[in-house]
């Protein structure tokens, strides 16, 4: 008894030493906040990559040399927990001056809680002075003209982030294990090489008795070289059965010409789609689907496995923890002339529409507004995008930054074709995902087929495909009734004001797009109605 009493007060004093350590650490920075004098900018973001912090405590450091009167404090954020802390920071009123935007800021939360900064991005950026750039408007200078969400959201017709780096996915391989089981062997070109690559891997496995995986995967890693080929065997599909005339096609037109029978899961193209799928899942580690990022990571950093996709962001975090060299290839893909699967496609897909991304938002309780826009200004400017790309081994996302020659091998190709779609139909929504999900689970299990995948799918997924597009359709109205104050907003402007014609013109924009997504909410709904309750 005496001695469960004892170990209860050590861990009592234990507690009170840590919230005493904690307390402390929290009025120390009060302190330091109000004893320094300088205004304090925060920023937050979830990238824990290695060199990404690094890169921007020294830009950090930069801006408040050119600023003396600024400090400026990085708050870098697990990405487990970030939509939550973003939620609660925003809803508490504690927010810093800069959030990094992406799956915690939805239209709704950029609304209610961000700045618009459309005429921020229409001016020059200041910090392009002396440089090509420096009579062009700041959305010009940057590599996707900032359509890219969630720089710029459309249905709110308003920029809300400015990227400060673009990704690409390709495939790493460990060089030393390359050398060691496949030789000379050059990095594959073809599907076939890769093929043959994975294949050899296993056959040393069996001469060794080790158990080198061919893959690392992981339910974040594996979708990024299955999306890719799945999107190569429907290329063919979307164009010929479901794409209009733009040659663009979303997650709802995919849905809907799938309800209305323009095309099925039985379809030949998706049948190759999912057949190679199967052929490449079946060579990373059994059960990948519910493993983490960190442990397919893990399998290629300890030497366990040759190869690993994923994309640019992770190459200065790899090169960093690993005792041996790391190559780089893109994805093989089947080509037009590949005798099974080339009859589903036109050819490579471009990446000509990669988007920019790592994007930063203006809070709304942002005391020092001015000053955050003026930071993410200099972040985005040539001279400082070109050291942020130096030193942190990412992409650059302005225009004529020259990449380190170790960034070089992500630079997107912009040659090709549109790709197709992939597990996601589009990203059509929850519903369709969570059905598509489970069947992949028949899918690349060893006693597993496409035909047992289309078992579990098919009765499931039209109305999944309802729900997502009502869905949809409920969130095109909330858009809507939003719109509608911007709409009475800017012709209550345009009469106060009829020789400005700013108030004119984004009047013209806020009803082009109301007549847009009006037109899109009836057609879909009454495509359901037509179709019948699921």
């Amino acid at each position: 008894m005496k001695r469960e009493n004892a170990l209860n007060t050590v861990g009592l004093c234990l507690l009170a030493a840590c919230f005493l350590f904690a307390l402390f650490r929290v009025f120390s920075h009060k302190r330091a906040d109000i004893g320094d004098g300088r205004v304090v900018l925060r920023f937050a973001h979830w990238q824990l990559e290695g060199g990404l912090r690094d890169a921007f405590t020294q830009l950090a450091r930069d801006y408040e040399a050119l600023h003396p009167g600024v400090r400026v404090e990085q708050l870098a954020i697990p990405e487990r927990t970030y939509a939550q802390w973003v939620k609660t920071q925003l809803v508490g009123g504690t927010a810093p001056d800069i959030i990094q935007l992406g799956g915690a800021t939805d239209e709704e939360t950029l609304a209610r809680f961000f700045s618009p900064i459309g005429e921020t991005v229409a001016r020059p950026n200041p910090y392009n002075a002396g440089t090509p750039l420096a009579d062009t408007p700041l959305r010009e200078t940057i590599l996707d003209g900032m359509v890219s969400t969630p720089a710029y959201q459309p249905n709110l017709l308003d920029h809300y982030g400015i990227p400060v780096s673009m990704f690409t996915v390709r495939m790493y391989y460990n060089q030393e294990l390359w050398r060691l089981i496949l030789g000379d062997t050059p990095a594959p070109a073809t599907y076939d090489e890769f093929l043959s690559v994975l294949s050899r891997v296993e056959d040393y496995n069996r001469r060794t008795g080790r158990s080198i995986l061919p893959i690392a995967g992981s339910k974040a890693n594996a979708p990024m070289l299955i999306n890719a080929l799945m999107q190569n065997q429907t290329q063919r599909l979307v164009q010929e059965r479901i794409a209009g005339p733009s040659l663009r096609t979303t997650g709802t037109e995919i849905g809907l010409s799938l309800l209305r029978g323009e095309w099925s899961l039985e379809h030949p193209a998706f049948l190759d789609a999912l057949t190679i799928a199967r052929e490449t899942g079946l060579r990373m580690q059994p059960g990948f689907l519910q493993l983490g990022r960190e442990d397919a990571s893990f399998y290629f950093i300890q030497g366990r496995a040759l190869m690993i996709t994923t994309g640019s962001w992770d190459s200065p975090s790899f090169r960093s923890q690993v005792n041996f060299d790391i190559g780089i290839f893109p994805i093989p893909l089947p080509a037009r002339d590949h005798p099974r699967y080339g009859r589903n496609l036109f050819g490579r897909a471009s990446e000509a529409e990669t988007g920019t991304g790592l994007t930063f938002g203006i809070t709304r309780l942002s005391k020092q507004p001015e000053r955050a826009t003026d930071f993410l200004l200099f972040l985005a400017s040539q001279p400082h995008n070109t050291a942020f790309t130096r030193l942190s081994g990412w992409l650059p996302s302005v225009v004529s930054v020259e990449p380190p020659p170790e960034v070089e091998p992500f630079l997107p190709v912009p040659e090709g074709y549109v790709p197709g779609f992939d597990f996601s139909l589009g990203w059509l929504g929850a519903n369709t995902t969570r059905v598509m999900n489970t069947g992949s689970n028949r899918l690349y299990s060893p006693q597993g087929s496409p035909e047992a995948f289309l078992a579990t799918v098919s009765p499931a997924l039209p109305a999944a495909i309802h729900e997502d597009v009502r869905r949809n359709a409920r969130q095109l109205a909330l858009n809507i009734a939003r719109q509608d104050i911007a709409l009475i907003s800017y012709l209550a402007l345009g009469q106060r004001q009829p020789e400005e014609p700013a108030h004119a013109n984004r009047l013209d924009q806020v009803l082009e797009s109301q007549h847009a997504l009006e037109s899109t909410r009836t057609r879909n709904l009454a495509t359901l109605d037509k179709l019948g309750a699921r």
